[in-house]
């Protein structure tokens, strides 16, 4: 099966130069053999084609869904021929946004400001029961680095999470999901992220910063999940 990562931006260059990409760090975290990767770079207008992958990833951006720019709006279209295709499909945090937004859901900057460090994650009922979320426990601390969030959710959208700032994670007939988190994120990338954005004067709810010990296991229960769509 061949996942196919789209990438929304080139990242920050004191954590590129340093730890890398994360479109690598996302493969990383698979370990099954029968999975191959490529990488299509949207913000570069890389042409997606559906017969290009049997699942996809959406990865975070430094932009907003709501940003008028040409590669987001093909970005959005392109969204509806996967959901349409019946692929399986995991947003990323601005991937979480562009999803629920391209579907008729709202995203907007948060009124309560951004969410930058480690928060635990509430689970609603239907998510402590979805796939998404095996090896994960009510409350268990994710990462998080952005200022936009899913106010509404698009009809027929079912929430999996939360926290006090918002919705953490969607699903939609049990192949398109979304988490506003960063599962692919390590301690040390978001340390990085925080000290990065805290020096440039933005508010935190917290400076310290708690591990997260599970959420990485997101990443492998989305291929799971997909793996199982491919057979059916």
């Amino acid at each position: 099966m061949n996942i196919v990562i789209i990438s929304n931006g080139p990242g920050l260059p004191e954590i590129v130069n340093e730890y890398g990409h994360s479109s690598s760090w996302i493969p990383a975290l698979i370990k099954d053999k029968d999975i191959t990767f490529s990488i299509k770079k949207a913000y570069d207008n890389d042409v997606l084609k559906l017969s290009d992958g049997d699942a996809w990833i959406i990865t975070g951006s430094k932009y907003s869904v709501y940003d008028d720019l040409p590669w987001i709006n093909q970005l959005k279209k392109f969204i509806h021929k996967i959901i349409q295709g019946n692929k399986s499909i995991l947003g990323i945090c601005f991937g979480h946004q562009i999803i629920a937004a391209s579907c008729g859901g709202k995203v907007e900057k948060n009124k309560m400001g951004w969410e930058l460090g480690s928060y635990p994650i509430t689970l609603s009922k239907e998510g402590s029961k979805s796939k998404l979320f095996n090896k994960f426990n009510n409350n268990d601390i994710v990462y998080e680095s952005h200022q936009d969030v899913v106010s509404r959710l698009p009809e027929n959208f079912i929430e999996l999470g939360y926290t006090d700032k918002g919705n953490q994670s969607f699903s939609f007939k049990n192949n398109v999901y979304g988490v506003q988190f960063h599962p692919e994120f390590t301690y040390d990338v978001t340390r990085r992220l925080m000290d990065l954005r805290i020096n440039k004067g933005i508010q935190v709810d917290n400076h310290n910063l708690n591990k997260s010990v599970n959420a990485h296991h997101i990443i492998s229960n989305f291929v799971k999940i997909a793996k199982e769509g491919v057979r059916l």
